[in-house]
């Protein structure tokens, strides 16, 4: 989803201003008010690229009944008040819920909620499937419609309503910092929410060569400074997804992902090294921003544990 430039990024209002917003920039669906909250709701633009994210309460007591939704996977993560979900009149027993295309949703949510909802179209989700298959779904995947507190993905929507508090969260700091961020949300989705394809992902379909291992490393170092995605190194790999994914982890021990991360964190620690050699006017956040690192206390936390040291003690201290 593209951002849309002629209309609001933020507002408050009563249920009415919020309620006739939503009908003229959303899919179809009925919302019925039960009880108005006298403060009025809110609506926030949070974050807009192919996933679009926003913050939302109605301003009151409400039930939205939604027939049918587009070629979207919806995520609701409340951030405040309480609410009761169905999909394909099954009610959903837990805090957070993702409805797929096609489904049919029900809710009632209270008086004083408040919402984080995430929109992922179903090609992203598909298209991302496909890293990991190396072939493209026959149909876009059907998760679970629960997502519980103690998945890795709710332990993302957390963070991403933490970060909501900013007026520009780090995911927004730049064209790269949000594909990273997309990516990470993607496949922390399709790794750790059950999905119909969740049986047949990181099963190898053969086993590879060194000589294909040390393709990928290649490439990894030869493109740590664009976007990469598991396909791409896959590709120049001349192996599947799967196939790619095992041979690191059992040679190497980690993932492709974070092999490429620790590739780039290497050229941030040599950026450092030689910005503090030759008196460059440049700051860590800069650096870091440049290869990727969008958050920037996880980044020093990485950095320190790899290289002992914080990066500002690098870039001041080789003075």
């Amino acid at each position: 989803m593209k951002e849309c430039r002629d209309v609001p990024r933020s507002f408050t209002g009563d249920f009415r201003k919020v309620r006739d917003f939503l009908s003229r920039s959303s899919w179809p669906h009925a919302v019925e008010a039960i009880k108005e909250h006298p403060a009025g709701g809110r609506y926030k633009d949070l974050y807009e690229g192919d996933i679009g994210m926003r913050i939302l309460s109605y301003g009151a007591e409400i039930r939205v009944a939604v027939p049918q939704a587009p070629d979207l996977y919806n995520i609701y993560f409340p951030l405040r008040g309480a609410g009761e979900v169905q999909v394909e009149g099954k009610h959903i027993d837990a805090p957070s819920v993702i409805v797929g295309p096609r489904e049919r949703s029900d809710m009632w949510w209270s008086v004083d909620h408040e919402l984080l909802i995430i929109q992922v179209p179903s090609a992203l989700v598909e298209r991302t499937l496909a890293d990991y298959l190396g072939d493209p779904p026959k149909q876009a995947p059907r998760f679970r419609p629960d997502i519980t507190c103690d998945s890795a993905f709710s332990g993302v929507l957390t963070m991403v309503s933490l970060l909501s508090a900013y007026d520009r969260p780090p995911f927004m700091a730049s064209p790269l910092a949000g594909h990273h961020f997309e990516k990470f949300l993607l496949h922390t989705l399709l790794d750790s929410q059950p999905h119909d394809y969740s049986p047949i992902l990181g099963e190898p379909d053969a086993a590879s060569s060194p000589a294909a291992l040390r393709r990928a490393q290649i490439y990894c170092e030869e493109h740590a400074d664009e976007r990469v995605s598991l396909r791409d190194i896959a590709a120049a790999a001349r192996v599947s997804v799967r196939t790619l994914q095992h041979d690191f982890r059992n040679h190497l021990q980690t993932t492709p992902l974070a092999y490429l991360r620790q590739v780039r964190l290497a050229q941030v620690h040599a950026d450092l090294v030689r910005i503090a050699q030759t008196g460059a006017r440049t700051t860590v956040t800069e650096v870091a921003m440049r290869w990727g690192f969008t958050h920037l206390g996880r980044f020093a936390s990485l950095y320190r544990e790899t290289y002992g040291r914080s990066p500002s003690s690098t870039l001041h201290g080789s003075r």
